[in-house]
C-alpha cells in the first residue's frame, strides 16, 4: 500500500510539462501494484478510481458505469481430431497444432464435418471480391486466412479482418465452425504469445436479460492453428500453406475443398464478473451546443496477470494503453479550463483487451443519447520509441475529421502520415470501431513512423517492438521512451476535439463513403 501511495503521489507531480506529466500518469498505471490491469481484476479497480479522481480534480463530473460480463476459459481437454478421405483418424495436441479461446454459449459443444479453405472468408460485394463464390459451405467447418486482401483500402481492409465480420459471413453461407490460419502478415506474432492469450479466455458483455452480446449459436467451435497445425491442414489438398502464401503475395488467393473432415470438441468454463468504463463530463459552454458531444476514449485495462515470459508474470501494458489514458487525462486538464462550446465525454474504457468490449458496450448503452455523440477521437498504444514528427490517423479519411486532423498536425508543427501497417487491421482494433458501428464519424490518431533523427529507421523500432514486446510483461516502464512523442499525439488530439467542439457544423460523412453506408 505504501508503494501505491508513493506512485499516486508521484503521478500529480509536473502537470506544467505535458511530458513530465504522461509519463508519471504511466508510471502509476504501468506499475507492478496494478497486476496489468486485467478486466474486471483488482489493479484494473484501482486504475479506475484514480482516473475518476483526476477528472473530478479537474472539474470534470466523473462516473463510473458498470458492465456485466460473461468469462469463458477454455479447458485445456479440448481436441481437435484431423481424418482424411480414407485414413485413420489424428489427434491433434492443444497448444501445438491448435488452441481455443472456448465457447461461449456453451460448457461443451463439437463442431464434426467436412473443412473447406475460403481464402480469407471475405464477401464484399463493394469491392467485387468473393471467397466463397465457388464453394459450397453449408454445413461444414470453413478454415480461413486472417486479414484480407491487400487491395482493399486501408480501413476497409480493417473492417472486412474482424473477427466478427468474418463470422456473420460464414454464418450467412451456412458454417458450422471456423478454422483460422495465420496469413504471413502476421508471423510475426509468436505462438506461444497466441497460446498465452488462451489462457486468459473470453468476456462478453450480458444483455439485460442475460444474453451475451454478439454471439452466434450456428457456430459450434472455433480454433485457432500454428504454422505446423495449418501445414499439417492443407497438407494432401490442392495448396499447400506455401502456396496459400505465396498467392497471398500475389493476390490470387484462392478457395477449395479439403480432403477431409474435423472434429473441434470446446470444453469450457464460465463465470461472471463486473467491471466499469469510467466516464468524465466536461460541460460545454454553448447553450445551443452544449447538449451535444465530442468523445475521447482510450483503454485502461490490459492483460493482467499470464504465465511467465523470463520468470515475469505481470503485463503492465506502458504503452499498450497506459500511454493514452495518460493522453486523454492531460487533454483533460488542459479543456477543463478552454470553455469549449459543445460539451466534452471522456470514456475510459474496459475490456479491450478482451475484443473492444467496454467501448462496444458503452456505443451500445451510451451515458448520453446516442444522437448527440458527433465524433469519437481514440488514443491507444502510442510508440513512444524515438522522436518523430508525423501522426497516423486511422479513419479520418471516410468523414471530414481527417482534414480537422490535418490542420490541428499543422499547427503543432507535424505532418498527417497514412497507416503504415494496413495489414494489422488496427481499424477495428481499437475503440473507435464500435462508434463507427453506431454511425459516429471516428479517428484513431498515433504516433508516426518518421524519426526526427534520419539515422533512426522509426518503422524498424516499431515492427521489433510488435514482435517482440507487444503484449508481454516487457511492456513495461523500464523500456527506452520518448515521452514527447506522447505530448505531441495528445496536442494533436487535444487541438482536433478543439476544433470540433468549437465549430458550428457536425462532423459528417463522406457522400457515397463505405462506413457511411452502414
Amino acid at each position: 500500500m505504501r508503494k501505491l501511495i508513493v506512485l499516486l503521489f508521484l503521478a500529480n507531480l509536473a502537470f506544467a510539462q505535458s511530458p513530465d506529466a504522461i509519463r508519471a500518469h504511466m508510471r502509476f498505471f504501468a506499475s507492478d501494484s496494478l497486476e496489468g490491469r486485467g478486466t474486471g481484476a483488482r489493479g484494473y479497480f484501482v486504475a479506475a478510481e484514480y482516473v475518476a479522481a483526476q477528472f473530478r480534480s479537474y472539474g470534470l463530473t466523473a462516473e463510473l458505469q458498470p458492465i456485466r460480463f460473461r468469462t469463458t476459459v477454455r479447458d485445456v481437454a479440448s481436441s481437435m481430431v484431423i481424418q482424411r478421405d480414407g485414413a485413420q483418424p489424428g489427434t491433434w495436441t492443444y497448444g501445438n497444432e491448435f488452441v481455443t479461446y472456448g465457447d461461449v454459449l456453451r460448457d461443451d459443444t463439437t463442431a464434426s464435418g467436412h473443412v473447406v479453405f475460403v481464402g480469407y472468408g471475405v464477401t464484399a460485394p463493394d469491392q467485387r471480391y468473393d471467397d466463397f463464390a465457388s464453394i459450397d459451405a453449408k454445413g461444414k467447418i470453413v478454415a480461413f486466412l486472417s486479414g484480407a486482401p491487400s487491395t482493399f483500402p486501408s480501413e476497409i481492409r480493417a473492417h472486412y479482418s474482424s473477427s466478427l465480420t468474418k463470422m456473420e459471413n460464414a454464418v450467412a453461407h451456412g458454417a458450422i465452425g471456423m478454422i483460422t490460419i495465420f496469413s504471413p502478415y502476421d508471423a510475426h506474432i509468436p505462438w506461444e504469445a497466441i497460446a498465452r492469450r488462451g489462457e486468459q479466455g473470453q468476456m462478453n458483455w450480458l444483455e439485460a436479460d442475460g444474453t451475451p452480446h454478439a454471439t452466434r449459436r450456428e457456430i459450434l467451435a472455433t480454433a485457432a492453428l500454428s504454422h505446423a497445425g495449418a501445414e499439417a491442414l492443407l497438407a494432401g489438398g490442392p495448396y499447400s500453406l506455401g502456396d496459400v502464401y505465396t498467392q497471398v503475395s500475389n493476390g490470387t488467393v484462392r478457395s477449395f475443398d479439403l480432403p477431409l473432415r474435423a472434429t473441434i470438441h470446446v470444453l469450457s468454463h464460465h463465470g461472471e464478473t463486473m467491471s466499469p468504463n469510467v466516464i468524465g463530463v466536461l460541460r460545454g459552454s454553448d447553450p445551443k451546443l452544449r447538449d451535444e458531444y465530442v468523445v475521447y476514449s482510450a483503454h485502461l485495462d490490459h492483460l493482467g496477470i499470464t504465465s511467465p515470459v523470463d520468470g515475469d508474470t505481470i503485463n503492465n501494458g506502458a504503452l499498450d494503453n497506459a500511454s493514452g489514458i495518460a493522453a486523454i487525462l492531460e487533454i483533460a486538464r488542459l479543456l477543463a479550463g478552454s470553455k469549449p462550446r459543445r460539451s466534452i465525454l471522456f470514456v475510459a474504457t474496459t475490456g479491450e483487451e478482451k475484443g473492444l468490449r467496454g467501448a462496444d458496450y458503452f456505443a451500445n448503452n451510451p451515458t448520453v443519447p446516442v444522437e448527440s455523440i458527433v465524433a469519437d477521437i481514440n488514443l491507444d498504444e502510442i510508440l513512444m520509441l524515438t522522436a518523430v514528427n508525423d501522426v497516423v490517423d486511422l479513419g479520418g479519411v471516410h468523414s471530414d475529421l481527417g482534414e480537422v486532423v490535418e490542420r490541428a498536425a499543422s499547427s503543432a508543427g507535424v505532418t498527417v502520415s497514412p497507416d503504415p501497417y494496413p495489414e494489422e487491421g488496427d481499424f477495428v482494433r481499437s475503440d473507435q470501431y464500435p462508434f463507427v458501428r453506431r454511425h459516429i464519424p471516428s479517428v484513431y490518431i498515433g504516433a508516426g513512423y518518421h524519426a526526427v533523427d534520419p539515422k533512426v529507421d522509426a518503422k524498424a523500432l516499431q515492427l521489433k517492438w510488435i514482435g517482440t514486446i507487444y503484449h508481454s510483461p516487457k511492456d513495461d516502464m523500464s523500456q527506452t521512451l520518448d515521452f514527447s512523442v506522447g505530448a505531441m499525439v495528445a496536442k494533436v488530439a487535444l487541438k482536433t476535439g478543439e476544433a470540433i467542439a468549437n465549430r458550428e457544423e457536425r462532423p459528417r460523412w463522406k457522400a457515397g463513403d463505405f462506413f457511411a453506408a452502414r
